[in-house]
């Protein structure tokens, strides 16, 4: 009796376990793994002293850029960076700042391929260590960042005043008072945005820079601050103007002046000139050594009859062109007419 009973367990257990082989033999799906940012995605993390803080910035990667995705699977989206600060020798125990996000569009800003922002809780003497940490839609936090350490120092004062600006077409030209061992730093506010990169590519040692290549008629807000050169080099707040460069190139002379008389009149006729800001012509009468401008405001017709000429035997003419913004040309080649 024992061993029927033995029999029919062991029966039952065989048949149990092909009833588990059947149902679990259907196709299984690849396990799918959770996405985590490659380690040194954020390699670039480097701090700057800019305008008496500390700004830092780094590459900014838009997926975690896994070589391997399924076919039509989308690569996890970056969408934040957790930024994490603590003492230069706390690397290991970093407390949060911020978090930058990046649908926000607040609290950073982009330049070239780089995204900054500032640190202004600095103490003087104090090292201070930074991290950032990719974060994605889906809220997974990546790799942290390479570590960027300073040892904060007060920055300079501005440069010393006043700042002298001149400007010209199409450029400004800056000077402020030269100091010994300070190089300067440069920035041009555009439509109000705030500069965080200098129009100068590398700090300069004269107090001297013309900015050219500008838009004639739009003011343009100017800042130098002053640079102590050094490991991470110290810049300050500086000296701020404003300047609005203005076309003072005139055109060219007008070609191929005639005149002839009509009746009592003199008609004058001229080439017309080809620039784009051409605002009109001048005429002007020329009897013995003075020329007198005839017309009350610029022609837009290449042409003019002058009804009030002298009964003089000789008269001479000659004609200008005038831009919009008032700059007028050289006189053209004159024409005489002769008293019949």
């Amino acid at each position: 009796m024992l061993k029927r009973n033995i029999s029919v367990c062991s029966v039952i257990l065989i048949a149990f376990c092909l009833a588990l082989t059947f149902f679990s033999c259907g196709k299984k799906g690849n396990p799918v793994p959770i996405p985590v940012a490659k380690a040194g995605m954020i390699n670039d993390l480097k701090g700057e002293v800019r305008d008496g803080v500390l700004f830092l910035s780094f590459t900014p990667a838009t997926s975690l850029g896994r070589k391997e995705t399924k076919t039509g699977e989308e690569e996890p989206k970056i969408a934040s960076f957790r930024v994490v600060k603590g003492c230069g020798t706390c690397l290991g125990d970093l407390q949060p700042l911020r978090t930058i996000v990046l649908s926000d569009k607040r609290g950073y800003t982009l330049a070239g391929n780089r995204l900054y922002f500032y640190d202004d809780d600095l103490m003087p003497g104090e090292s201070y260590a930074y991290r950032v940490y990719p974060v994605t839609e889906r809220g997974t936090t990546g790799e942290a960042s390479n570590p960027f350490v300073i040892k904060w120092k007060e920055p300079p004062g501005p440069p010393e005043g006043p700042l002298k600006i001149v400007t010209g077409d199409a450029r400004v030209e800056l000077s402020w008072t030269k100091e010994e061992d300070h190089l300067y730093n440069v920035y041009r506010y555009d439509n109000g945005k705030y500069p965080v990169v200098p129009v100068n590519p590398r700090p300069i040692s004269t107090a001297l820079y013309m900015d050219a290549g500008l838009t004639n008629g739009r003011t343009y807000t100017y800042e130098v601050r002053r640079v102590v050169p050094g490991p991470v080099p110290l810049e300050g707040e500086g000296l701020k103007g404003t300047a609005t460069p203005r076309d003072k190139t005139p055109p060219g002379a007008p070609m191929g002046v005639k005149a002839e008389r009509k009746g009592k009149a003199i008609a004058l006729a001229w080439q017309a000139n080809v620039e784009k800001d051409l605002g009109g012509y001048n005429v002007y009468r020329i009897m013995g050594s003075q020329a007198v401008k005839i017309n009350s405001t610029p022609l837009k017709e290449t042409g003019f009859l002058d009804t009030g000429a002298p009964d003089f035997r000789f008269i001479a003419y000659h004609v200008t062109a005038v831009d919009t913004e008032g700059n007028e040309s050289e006189p053209s080649q004159e024409s005489i007419i002769q008293k019949e």
